[in-house]
This record gives C-alpha cells, structure tokens and sequence, in this order.
C-alpha cells in the first residue's frame, strides 16, 4: 500500500542507477528497531496519510497500528541527511507452526482466501528445500509529503523491500494497492488477484497484488535500480545491527 503518484509509471521506464548520484547519495537508511527510529516511521507515516486525506489526525502526530507490535514486522526509515523522509514495512507470513506471531499480516486479514490460495499455490523446484511457504507483504510505503515529487525515495524504497524478500527467503511478494497505482505494480511484475477492498486502518480500497519468486529476477532485471546486490556485497548488514546503511552505497 504504497503512496506513489501515476507519473511514476513512465519514470520506472527511464531511471537508471547512474542517474542523478547527487540526489542520492545523502540517503540513509535505519531499521526501525530503536524507539526513535520506531517514532520516525510512524511519524512520517502520519504526515504522508494525512496530507492525502486518508487518515483522520492522530494523537501525537504518529500513525501505527496492532501490526507494529508483532515479531514478523520490520519498518525501515530513510533519511535525507539527518531527517526521516520516507518509510515501508513488511510483513512476513511464514506458516511454519513452530514459530508464533508469524501468521498475521494486513493483506492476510483483509484478503483471507486469495492469500491462502496464492500460499497453496507455492511450488518446490526439484532439490530445493522443503519448508513451509512463506510470503512478504510490502507496505505502510510513503514519503514526507515536502518530498512527494522525489523519485528517487520511490526507488530507495523499493530498494530496501527488495533486499528484505531476499534476506527473509520468501516465495511471494504481496502488496495492497490503490487503483491508480496498479500499472506501476504490473511493471514490477506483480499480478492482480482480488479487490478492491477497504485497507485496515486507512480511508481507501485497495487491490491485492501477488509476484512469485520466480519473476523476482524479472524485477532485477527491469528495474535495476532497486537491486542492491546487498545479499552478497553485505552493504546492508548493518541494518540489523541499529546502523544506518548508505542507501545507494556499494559497502
């Protein structure tokens, strides 16, 4: 459930990574796993959703939910300089029984029977490894909106999505989106499946939109700008440590 205008359809055809590295290299990112780290996500959260009308003002100008608390949610926050910009949160299904907690997300509760299905639908290439399905929901994606024109933000978010359905091993990407961005999605290679339906906590509908693991090299390929080749160059593991990372930096 992103906060994208339409006008970045067409921008997805002409970014390339080695364009504009001024306006990219003050990026930052944190995970969002200290309490001021935490505010800064739920506070840009509320800027972006009110500006737009889509929430109602909140008490201490934070926006956040049930989802925030549970252990299979991770919210990252981008900086331009020393000021939250941009955040998103994902949300990771995973069915293994032994673990708790992990079986709620947004798009699970809105969508029950078209996640379940696109979940039984997971299928094991000859010699991979047997294990529950697991999907990731991208979502809460927004910008500040002093920063609603900025692209590249777009882009370092998805950066960082990507990068967390790679870390988490997923077999599915999921997303809720707003009518009028859907055609960005199908760019990204995900699929329409069902809606429009009422997203929690929000005033707007939204469609369920599902990528299998097998079209994520498609998004690599497509829209390199969202590849961080950070599962092998490590320029992302301080994330996990509290640190910020250099968004666009190379390690």
């Amino acid at each position: 459930m992103s906060s994208l205008p339409v006008s970045t359809v067409s921008f997805v055809r002409q970014e390339r990574p080695e364009r504009n590295p001024a306006a990219r290299n003050d990026l930052t990112a944190r995970l969002a796993v200290d309490r001021r780290t935490r505010n800064d996500a739920f506070a840009v959260r509320h800027e972006s959703y009110l500006s737009g009308g889509y929430i109602d003002r909140q008490p201490g100008d934070i926006f956040t939910d049930r989802y925030d608390e549970l252990p299979n949610s991770q919210s990252m926050v981008i900086y331009k300089g020393v000021r939250a910009v941009a955040s998103v949160r994902v949300c990771i299904l995973d069915t293994d029984p032994a673990l708790t907690g992990w079986d709620d997300i947004p798009a699970g509760n809105i969508f029950p029977e078209e996640v379940a299905a696109l979940l039984g639908d997971v299928r094991r290439a000859p010699g991979e490894e047997e294990r529950p399905a697991r999907a990731i929901e991208i979502n809460r994606l927004v910008r500040h909106p002093e920063f609603a024109t900025d692209y590249t933000l777009v882009f370092a978010l998805f950066r960082l999505a990507t990068f967390m359905v790679y870390h988490h091993r997923t077999d599915l990407m999921l997303s809720c989106v707003r009518r009028n961005h859907t055609g960005f999605y199908k760019r990204l290679h995900f699929h329409n499946v069902a809606g429009p339906r009422r997203y929690a906590g929000v005033k707007f509908e939204t469609n369920l939109m599902a990528c299998y693991s097998s079209g994520y090299g498609n998004v690599l390929r497509d829209v390199p700008i969202v590849d961080s080749g950070a599962m092998t160059n490590g320029c992302y593991d301080g994330l996990f440590r509290g640190e910020a990372v250099s968004v666009f930096g190379e390690g």
